[in-house]
């Protein structure tokens, strides 16, 4: 491998450890203070915010409009790039929020909750403060910067989050929500800018627009029907169901988040420049590619498989017999969790090499599939909602591995050679763990022992490779501190 080559996979290595920190940093604290939440607020303050999501969501892909892929894309995009997508932002954020702000009220009457109108209308502030942070995250993601994202991103939830709390002892309810998921990306966009002593210029060039949507443009149509698509089911619960059905089902996902993105989500974030770096070297990416596999599969796959097992004692120990009922959603999720924690790896392999026309072009079937599912679950129930997410989540990471063997020469073959061993490890410790709790009637913290126990004896048997992959990665973060 070239010196170049080892510099930047030294310093996507420097960059997981950070990226870890933040994510899991941020993840135990969101874990935390989400405990202390659930003691003083009921299922439908969590239900009200998880209603609105999809609106946020929704206007945040305009914003963002596929620009940010398209700058980690480009091997070297210029100050002006980075200005003209800043302004391009700025621009569509103001117009978003003036289109929530005047359809608060018929999406308050659509879920029959009149309140919901003032709370959009506060909540929609953030698209603001996210549109100001957007360039800046992305351009230091681009420079691998990790250190710099992982201390704005503890930090301001730090601040945010501790004034939640504060609100929420005083009996401002929903508020308290409100007011940590607008306050947050403030605070972060803040100490981006103060740290980093990079600021965006009001320039707005159109050629580097045209070259940038050339890219972006596709991404961001895949990604505008991934986002109704991922949270229709807010939607549909909210309207079929209820706020605190839509409480329920926000807890359990949230765990589900914690386990099948977060992780996941730390070594795509690192992984998506560095593809980038090797677009025009398959045989270097298909390596790549099939290591994060492993090393995903191998921390994942035992621990949605013992969630699953454990769900019920865990979720009543943490939030509270009252949040029962989320346990059975979160066991639902887990299943499609599996799938749900590889879909990145083939998707950003593709994108790296510039197919994003590509992506999109299926992102209808994948989207539309998934759509389907959920308006047959609708009708069902809540578990069936519940099974149509999950089962869409194994569709799309077909097709996105279809896509990865097409353009990048990662087959089926590939794929089975990195999963196989941990999916054998992870069923037979499950099954001993089962056994140990339900059938022989053992504490459940008996039973997580055994299935550790269990999945390491496995291991060493016949999956020493994984072993070897995470011995690999410590020795490499340890030189880098």
């Amino acid at each position: 491998m070239s010196a170049a080559g080892k510099n930047i996979e030294s310093r996507a290595v420097s960059g997981a450890l950070w990226s870890a920190i933040d994510r899991f940093g941020v993840m135990a604290l969101q874990f935390v203070v989400n405990l202390v939440l659930t003691q003083m607020l009921l299922p439908v303050d969590f239900g009200m915010i998880g209603m609105l999501t999809i609106f946020i969501a929704i206007s945040s892909v305009f914003i963002d409009s596929g620009f940010g892929s398209a700058l980690i894309q480009q091997k070297s995009p210029t100050d002006t790039d980075y200005s003209t997508i800043f302004v391009w932002n700025l621009a569509v954020s103001v117009v978003c929020y003036a289109v929530l702000f005047v359809t608060s009220p018929l999406i308050a009457e659509y879920y029959r909750m009149p309140q919901l109108s003032d709370v959009l209308r506060v909540l929609g502030i953030t698209l603001g403060f996210n549109a100001l942070m957007s360039v800046q995250y992305n351009r230091l993601q681009k420079q691998l910067q990790f250190r710099t994202l992982a201390l704005s991103n503890i930090l301001s939830y730090v601040i945010s989050a501790a004034l939640a709390i504060a609100m929420a002892h005083y009996g401002w309810g929903v508020w308290s929500l409100v007011m940590m998921t607008v306050l947050q990306p403030l605070l972060r966009s803040i100490i981006m800018s103060a740290v980093s002593r990079w600021l965006p210029k009001l320039r707005f060039s159109i050629e580097s627009y045209k070259r940038l949507v050339s890219f972006g443009g596709y991404i961001f149509l895949s990604f505008l029907l991934e986002t109704i698509c991922r949270n229709l089911q807010g939607l549909l619960i909210g309207r079929k169901f209820s706020a605190s059905q839509m409480g329920y089902y926000t807890q359990a996902d949230k765990l589900n988040q914690v386990v099948s993105y977060s992780m996941p989500q730390v070594i795509a974030s690192v992984m998506y420049p560095v593809f980038s770096q090797y677009q025009d070297d398959h045989q270097r990416l298909r390596e790549l590619v099939k290591f994060d596999l492993r090393v995903i599969s191998f921390v994942i796959f035992p621990v949605l498989t013992l969630l699953i097992v454990v769900a019920h004692p865990v979720v009543n120990l943490l939030y509270g017999p009252i949040w029962d009922l989320s346990a059975t959603y979160f066991q639902i999720l887990c299943v499609g969790g599996f799938a749900y924690s590889l879909n990145n790896i083939p998707y950003y392999a593709v994108a790296a090499c510039g197919k994003s026309r590509a992506l999109f072009i299926v992102s209808f079937y994948k989207w539309s599939v998934l759509a389907a599912l959920l308006f047959a679950g609708v009708a069902i129930g809540m578990n069936a909602i519940m099974w149509a997410m999950s089962l869409g989540l194994y569709n799309i990471f077909m097709i996105n591995s279809y896509l990865a063997k097409k353009y990048v020469g990662i087959n089926a073959s590939l794929i089975i050679g990195a999963l196989w061993k941990v999916i054998v490890s992870s069923a037979l410790s499950g099954a001993v763990a089962w056994v140990v709790m339900d059938v022989a009637g053992l504490h459940w913290i008996v039973a997580s022992i055994v299935f550790a126990l269990s999945y390491a004896l496995c291991s060493i048997t016949f999956n020493r490779e994984g072993i070897r992959d995470l011995v690999l990665i410590f020795k490499k973060i340890i030189p880098n501190k």
